[in-house]
């Protein structure tokens, strides 16, 4: 027998949302009427119920009937998971646009009624801005923001001020900072340019970064490669290459290769080729070159193991073991201005790709979603318009089935979502800080996206 308690007051479907309580009282549950055939009037309360219904968050509903007692209940919904438990059911939310929730019921008494409930649901809408870091120093010129699957938080970031290279943990309520690498006593160095990959099964990070002596200036012929990981809470750092490199360097990438238990691989420009280091064991690496030309955007592996590097020229190559492949982008779209091109997994085997570069023009601000074949020649790739500004800084992120984009157009900050139809949504997120690195990413535990960026000289977070 499902025991069942008599509803005071009831709100109607067209009125779902309620002014907040005071903070003091409890928070009374957000009831919804239904007008289903039947002999019985069904209402369901929303536990905890107030504000928007978003996708892939778990709401709990309570089907009620003044004065009957169930006998049994079922429940369905259009998309999403359900998990019922008598009257009651936890309902993990579809993607954004219209969702229903139905459930019928049989009284004790004999009776019978079924009632559907509508739902407007909505994509994650970003948090309020946060700044990371709390000394005096400029922050956050450059970052990059990660996930793990328990939906910790991870950044590298720049002080510009020191120009040393600094990481922030985030709990979801609370960032840690601490420096990784920068000046010291009697060694003069300076961080230049930085890249990260977090293992999202064990929260680790992986840091590659270029080190510079001497006076910091992207043109210096004294830099070094080096790679840093996080290990009983204490920073272990490498030298991957001792090489003395070209200003090209500060073109930098990593990686983990799944075929190799997870082992780092740094991508990097040489003055005539782009070079992989391997991390064969600790304080061990081996080089191999890829190709041809500079780096121009961010290396991914594929579970076989095979690298892909997009190149100067307008060029996918990926590598694995001696088996090197290439395929031609530029029916794509223009890759001359383009300074750097973020890249993520898609779904099956799509590579999705945004160029990112001062001034660029708007026809170039084009969204690349190259599916790879096998070989490499038979992919394909297809461009589409997302955006009719500049792109000066520019990143992306895949995940849930959402694509998610955040733009730096001169000092002004724009992030990109997804509607029901797949359309793009935009929203102005407010200033950032012209020369500045953006960065976004998709917490797995809720599906939200987060981005990090420079405002007002300050790296922020939301």
């Amino acid at each position: 027998m499902i025991k069942q308690r008599v509803v005071s007051w009831l709100l109607m479907a067209s009125s779902l949302a309620l002014f907040a309580a005071c903070e003091e009282e409890p928070k009374a549950p957000e009831v919804i009427a239904s007008h289903g055939p039947g002999d019985l009037a069904l209402l369901i309360e929303r536990e905890h119920g107030a504000g928007p219904y978003v996708e892939s968050t778990e709401e709990r509903f309570k089907v009620v009937a003044s004065g009957e007692v169930f006998k049994s209940v079922r429940w369905n919904a259009n998309a999403g998971t359900l998990v019922p438990d008598a009257d009651q059911v936890a309902w993990t939310l579809p993607g954004a646009g219209p969702a229903s929730l139905s459930v019928s019921v049989e009284t004790e008494s004999g009776k019978t009624a079924e009632g559907s409930f509508s739902f407007d649901v909505v994509a994650p809408a970003l948090a309020a801005s946060t700044q990371i870091d709390p000394s005096s120093d400029v922050t956050g010129s450059a970052c990059e923001l990660a996930f793990d699957n328990a939906g910790t938080g991870h950044m590298v970031y720049s002080n510009d001020t020191h120009h040393s290279l600094w990481y922030a943990s985030w709990d979801g309520t609370t960032w840690t900072t601490e420096q990784i690498d920068g000046p010291g006593l009697d060694n003069g160095s300076f961080i230049w340019t930085f890249a990260l990959v977090v293992d999202p099964e064990t929260g680790t990070p992986h840091v590659t970064y270029v080190r510079g002596y001497g006076v910091p200036s992207p043109t210096t012929q004294s830099l070094r490669i080096r790679y840093a990981t996080r290990v009983n809470g204490t920073w272990v750092i490498e030298n991957a290459d001792n090489t003395l490199r070209t200003p090209l360097a500060n073109r930098i990438s990593i990686a983990l290769n799944p075929a190799n238990q997870k082992q780092p691989a740094i991508v990097v420009s040489d003055p005539t080729a782009i070079k992989m280091l391997s991390r064969t064991a600790p304080g061990t690496w081996t080089t191999t070159n890829v190709s041809g030309g500079y780096l121009l955007g961010d290396a991914l592996f594929d579970q076989a193991g095979t690298l892909y590097v997009y190149v100067s020229a307008g060029y996918l190559n990926t590598i694995n073991g001696t088996t090197k492949e290439s395929f031609p982008t530029q029916q794509g779209f223009d890759p001359t201005p383009v300074k750097w091109l973020p890249m993520v997994w898609g779904p099956n085997q799509h590579l999705l790709a945004i160029p990112s570069g001062a001034g660029l023009e708007r026809i170039r601000s084009v969204f690349l979603d190259m599916t790879v074949g096998t070989p490499l020649a038979s992919s394909t790739i297809k461009s589409s318009l997302f955006d009719l500004q500049s792109n000066d800084g520019s990143d992306l992120a895949y995940g849930a089935g959402k694509t998610y984009i955040v733009l730096r157009h001169g000092t002004s900050l724009e992030f990109l979502g997804q509607d029901a139809q797949g359309l793009w949504t935009y929203n102005q997120l407010g200033t950032a800080q012209t020369g500045s690195r953006p960065s976004v990413a998709i917490r797995p535990t809720d599906g939200a996206p987060h981005i990090c960026y420079q405002r007002d000289g300050k790296v922020s977070f939301q």
